[in-house]
């Protein structure tokens, strides 16, 4: 019988549903108790007990690895994979797999609602009224403005199509070359970083976390903010260096943020980002959508299964 991990918490918080996908699969679940992760110590404490993992944002580091002695495959539930040492498991043949594109919609919508929130001065205006005052703010109409979106992969390009129908003009830009269908459809304009810091009302970051992006928002890039835009991060935390964040959001070099992750998670509860009126704030939660969470669950859990050679492999979402 193989034997399986999750610590994946939105899987947790559905077990019975998740079990009911292993029924008759020769498989024994272990459940982590875990509220966002696992950590090094964590893992490296249980590792080799396992056959085959279903992760969240856990820790899986080379030192890890090293423990996993019966470890066959790895699923990230979920798109990003930038907690797992890939090159490492790819070294000792331990596949990682993942959900591409499972959460686009619902990122999507969240971003455009961070977006029309200051666009429209909608949480201003909700605390004026609630201190007893009567104050008309101004908004604009996401036709007066700029969007641009840095990482137009398949969550950047659900936030474009979305935008489209508003009618502001939008940039982007990508390291990869993009697909000129969809350019053309969503009226997008590809742009240098530069252009796009320049021009850009709105910034939003939908790139995946790697060497190349890490800290891609900092001191040098705010300085070259020229129209003090809002900046929206649904995506990764440490893609914005946070301490430059709070300096840019206290100086005004920007208007306002609104973030979803962060890069120390949970956000400490002295974080000077809790306390600031310009800046929106959740828990990592932009995906929140039971429809797409169970589509996930199935899909990870087929992965598990076709990794442990328990299922047929089909066309896979290997890493």
């Amino acid at each position: 019988m193989k034997k399986v991990l999750i610590t994946a918490p939105y899987m947790i918080r559905e077990k019975k549903t998740v079990e009911d996908l292993f029924k008759r699969k020769n498989v024994k679940l272990d459940w982590a108790k875990v509220k966002e992760r696992l950590e090094e110590k964590d893992l490296l404490k249980i590792i080799k007990e396992y056959n085959g993992i279903i992760c969240g944002d856990d820790r899986i580091t080379k030192r890890v690895l090293s423990e996993a002695v019966n470890l066959e495959v790895i699923v990230k539930w979920g798109t990003g994979i930038d907690s797992i040492d890939k090159e490492e498991a790819e070294r000792r043949g331990i596949p990682v797999f993942r959900t591409p594109n499972a959460f686009s919609d619902p990122v999507g919508d969240t971003t455009v609602g961070g977006i029309l929130a200051f666009a429209r001065n909608i949480f201003t205006s909700d605390r004026l009224m609630k201190r007893g005052e009567w104050d008309k703010p101004i908004s604009y109409c996401l036709s007066e403005k700029t969007v641009g979106i840095i990482g137009l992969g398949n969550t950047g390009t659900a936030v474009a199509k979305r935008l489209s129908i508003f009618g502001p003009i939008i940039l982007a830009n990508d390291i990869v070359e993009k697909d000129t269908e969809i350019i053309r459809r969503y009226g997008i304009k590809m742009v240098s970083k530069d252009e796009l810091y320049k021009k850009a009302d709105f910034i939003c970051l939908h790139c995946d976390l790697n060497k190349t992006s890490f800290h891609l928002l900092n001191e040098v890039a705010f300085k070259k903010m020229k129209k003090r835009p809002y900046v929206i991060n649904m995506a990764r935390g440490p893609i914005i260096d946070e301490a430059a964040l709070i300096n840019a959001l206290k100086s005004g070099k920007i208007a306002g943020a609104g973030l979803d992750v962060f890069e120390e998670e949970p956000l400490p509860k002295d974080s000077p980002l809790r306390k600031m009126d310009n800046v929106i704030l959740s828990s990592h939660n932009a995906n929140s959508s039971p429809y797409y969470w169970q589509k996930v669950h199935k899909n990870s859990v087929k992965m598990l299964l076709e990794g442990l050679g328990i299922e047929k492999n089909s066309p896979d979402n290997r890493c």
